[in-house]
């Protein structure tokens, strides 16, 4: 018998009906969600930014927001269907968290969306619960949250007062709920900070867009570009239809946080590399850097995903120094032909959760056991590639030490490379501070293949 067709999603109707479609794609999969751009449809640009801001809280606030629907309706949210979670999960964002948004038209549409996309008897519980929510809403208090147990923090400094409910007294619990982050991964960063509170505090903020201008010929002093504490970069103040043209105009700056650039900025070679592989280009950021740094260096772009793949052709098609090639497409004729490597490897996103918003849930344990048996395979092919005397650079945007030092040790003790220097950048920023002092936290290793006349030796 032939299949029957699918039907066709329906359009989407506003920006509501896309946040919710999204978060309820979400939920099917939560707490090891996607990292999936939201469709918007055909809204113009104020409805999508709306879809965008509400899918961003409701991700980024996901544990505190079901906490708080958790207390109000009784019900335990795994338990509920994907879009009943997903729109009480919306709405309840919209409600708590963004300003200038009329509860009477959250409820409205929330109520109606269900109505359309769960069963008509759905309408009813939506209602019941976000009203609760409302009320739960309590005064934009100025002063930071310091773990009380009647408020939460905001992404833009101080805390919202919560009317008839407490967070946990148990202090990693607090936290958690507070900061929207699993039990599992505080306990880890309490091994590492002592007090995790200010790692967990950066991940609620929404980090600016920082663009990397080290390599600028010129600046236009009319684009919205505002001082950032590393005089290496700028902050970019506009909307994203100008940041597309800033970048389409100057193919010589791109969006770059400080921490993710410092891996190779403070890179010290003693000559400059002729043969640069970049094993995992990704979007081709640091790809970009290389070729800024060494502008006569051949480089190799590697990527094993067949987007990025597609996209990092389409950047440098027209550049005679960079190739594009399928992660597994190096031949034999790479093996030791490269002065220098980046393995810029696949790793937890730990230190950029603020920009990750998807994989601050994940079950951190597993995921980590997983990703350092991926890196480790990258890393023996990176030292494949080095030619006697080259260099490895290993980096990750984790702050996990099995992901970065236990890592560069075992390259060191496992496959012969000399280990010259270990960076841990960290991260700056909290609810509050201008977006000039922003920065990320990464990890890089720098690593040095033996000479040929150490080879001979061993």
């Amino acid at each position: 018998m032939p299949r029957p067709e699918k039907k066709s999603p329906t359009p989407v109707q506003n920006a509501r009906d896309a946040a919710y479609r999204h978060l309820s794609a979400h939920a099917e999969r939560y707490p090891d969600l996607l990292p999936q751009e939201i469709n918007s449809g055909d809204l113009d640009a104020r409805d999508a930014s709306l879809a965008h801001a509400i899918a961003d809280a409701s991700i980024r606030r996901w544990r505190t927001l079901e906490f708080i629907l958790e207390s109000v309706s009784g019900h335990q949210s795994h338990e509920l269907e994907p879009r009943m979670r997903g729109v009480l999960l919306g709405g309840a964002a919209q409600l708590l968290l963004l300003d200038r948004v009329p509860p009477h038209a959250i409820l409205d549409e929330s109520v109606s969306w269900a109505k359309r996309h769960i069963r008509h008897g759905a309408g009813g519980m939506v209602n019941a619960v976000l009203r609760k929510v409302a009320q739960v809403r309590g005064e934009h208090l100025p002063q930071p949250w310091e773990h009380h147990t009647d408020s939460i923090p905001l992404s833009e400094g101080g805390s919202l007062a919560l009317n008839g409910i407490e967070l946990p007294e148990h202090g990693r619990r607090r936290l958690g709920i507070a900061c929207s982050l699993p039990d599992a991964l505080l306990r880890r960063w309490e091994t590492l900070y002592e007090d995790p509170t200010s790692a967990a505090m950066h991940t609620i903020l929404k980090p600016p867009t920082i663009v990397c201008t080290k390599y600028a010929s010129t600046i236009d002093e009319d684009a919205p570009l505002a001082p950032h504490d590393s005089p290496d970069h700028r902050v970019f103040e506009g909307h994203r239809q100008e940041l597309l043209t800033l970048l389409r105009a100057n193919e010589d700056l791109w969006v770059q946080d400080p921490a993710s650039s410092s891996t190779l900025s403070n890179l010290k070679l003693d000559t400059a590399p002729e043969r640069v592989i970049d094993l995992c280009a990704g979007h081709g950021t640091k790809t970009r850097q290389l070729r800024a740094m060494y502008p006569h260096a051949e480089i190799i772009a590697c990527e094993i995903d067949k987007n990025r793949l597609q996209s990092l052709n389409i950047q440098f098609r027209d550049d005679p120094q960079v190739r594009v090639v399928p992660a597994k497409g190096l031949d034999e004729r790479a093996i030791a032909w490269a002065s220098l490597v980046l393995t810029d490897v696949p790793c937890s996103n730990t230190g950029v959760l603020s920009r990750r918003v998807e994989a601050r849930s994940r079950p951190i344990d597993a995921q980590i056991k997983r990703l350092v048996a991926t890196q480790r395979e990258i890393l023996k092919q990176a030292s494949t590639l080095l030619e006697p005397g080259g260099t490895l650079v290993y980096a990750t945007c984790s702050i996990e030490v099995e992901e970065n030092e236990a890592q560069a040790q075992w390259a060191s003790e496992e496959l012969g490379l000399d280990l010259i220097d270990l960076q841990r950048v960290d991260a700056i920023g909290q609810p509050g501070d201008e977006p000039k002092s922003y920065r990320d936290a990464s990890f890089a290793a720098y690593m040095r293949a033996p000479s040929a006349k150490a080879a001979e030796q061993i």
